[in-house]
């Protein structure tokens, strides 16, 4: 929803036209390097989405595990009943259980990088695809 302070997307889009449109560039689209923009941007964007939501995903893993850690040990310091064996099995309960959710969360760090990383892989591969073609029909003619 556009704002005072936010410019429409459309108008912008149309002033950047009618730049381009001044310098008169033969055989230059406007419009198509605007839309191209736009791809990027877009592009962009939902890679930007993608790496946030799993940067979340790992902030959200983290408390998760440091409240399971947090607990095993308040119960172990608690009970004053308990032997130092038992201690002992408590705490490394409590260091497996953060061992297992840090692999966790190595794990969901990696696949969020490699989805935002497949997304602006795609959009390159896309562009240098259009120059290739591009360039073959500039040496057909």
């Amino acid at each position: 929803m556009p704002t005072s302070q936010t410019p429409d997307i459309q108008t912008l889009t149309n002033q950047i036209n009618e730049m381009l449109a001044k310098f008169n560039m033969p055989g230059v689209d406007p419009a198509a390097l605007v839309r191209e923009q736009a791809r990027n941007i877009e592009a962009v964007a939902q890679a930007t989405q993608v790496a946030n939501k799993g940067a979340y995903g790992v902030v959200e893993k983290q408390l998760e595990l440091f409240r399971a850690a947090s607990s095993q040990l308040l119960m172990m310091f608690e009970d004053a009943a308990l032997a130092p064996k038992e201690r002992g099995e408590l705490a490394k309960q409590a260091y497996e259980v953060t061992l297992i959710g840090s692999r966790e969360i190595t794990s969901m760090a990696v696949k969020a990088s490699e989805n935002a990383f497949a997304i602006t892989r795609k959009r390159m591969t896309e562009i240098f695809e259009q120059f290739r073609k591009a360039a073959t029909i500039g040496k057909d003619t």
